[in-house]
């Protein structure tokens, strides 16, 4: 499957240890999304620094609300770096005495098995018309496997669309023969897994139209606000 790649290809297919990492779609799609943020919908903040040649205007560097526009748009950048890396260099890595997950710009997420109290496997999360449904990696994969720990905190989240659908199977598999309890759930509402598992989800997983809708607002006023005190 393109979903898995492999980090021992010589491991023999019964091997106990898994490693997965994003898939070639994956990746080039963060590609994607990281270029349309800091040059598609930053296009004005751009032209208008070089076309005026800005860097020679000495207020870029005195007057702060003259340089906004300039500070903003190295947040974007320095934030889709950031982004990339987190997915692109991710893997995870799975075998019968528990799991890790290491990545740049990322805390190394390790446990053992006996650390993890239960874990939630979620087929289809009902947010109603969500951006994510565009996403989704299928049938026999879950929106979310959570796993939790004794105090019900979330340890880790287990996305088909960064890693795939083997490695959620991968990881059931394990927790179930190292005794941890699996919790199914077929469809769910946001608001009913809150009720159940309070911090399974984050609050953007909850509300990923709000996120949109930040950002959105954001756009918007970056580039009238760079019009404003810039201009064309």
């Amino acid at each position: 499957m393109d979903s898995k790649r492999e980090h021992q290809p010589s491991a023999e297919a019964n091997e106990p240890t898994r490693t997965f990492s994003p898939p070639g779609r994956v990746v080039l799609g963060t590609l994607l999304i990281a270029l349309v943020f800091v040059v598609v919908l930053e296009f004005l903040v751009i032209i208008s620094f070089v076309g005026q040649r800005l860097w020679r205007d000495p207020a870029l560097t005195s007057d702060l609300g003259f340089t906004l526009p300039l500070l903003l748009w190295v947040a974007v950048a320095v934030l889709a770096v950031i982004g990339v890396l987190r997915v692109v260099t991710a893997w995870l890595h799975v075998d019968e005495k528990g799991f890790r997950l290491q990545g740049l710009c990322r805390s190394t997420l390790e446990a053992p098995w006996k650390d993890v109290a239960r874990v939630i496997a979620v087929r289809d999360i009902d947010r109603g018309a969500s951006p994510a449904e565009a996403l989704d990696s299928g049938e026999t994969s879950y929106d979310g496997v959570y796993l939790m720990d004794a105090h019900d905190h979330r340890m880790l989240a287990v996305s088909s669309r960064l890693f795939g659908d083997r490695a959620q199977e991968t990881v059931l598999r394990h927790a179930e023969n190292a005794g941890v309890p699996v919790d199914h759930y077929d469809a769910i509402r946001p608001r009913e897994l809150r009720k159940q598992v309070p911090q399974a989800l984050t609050f953007i997983d909850r509300h990923p139209n709000l996120l949109l809708l930040g950002l959105v607002v954001f756009y918007v006023f970056h580039n009238v606000y760079t019009f404003v005190v810039w201009g064309l």
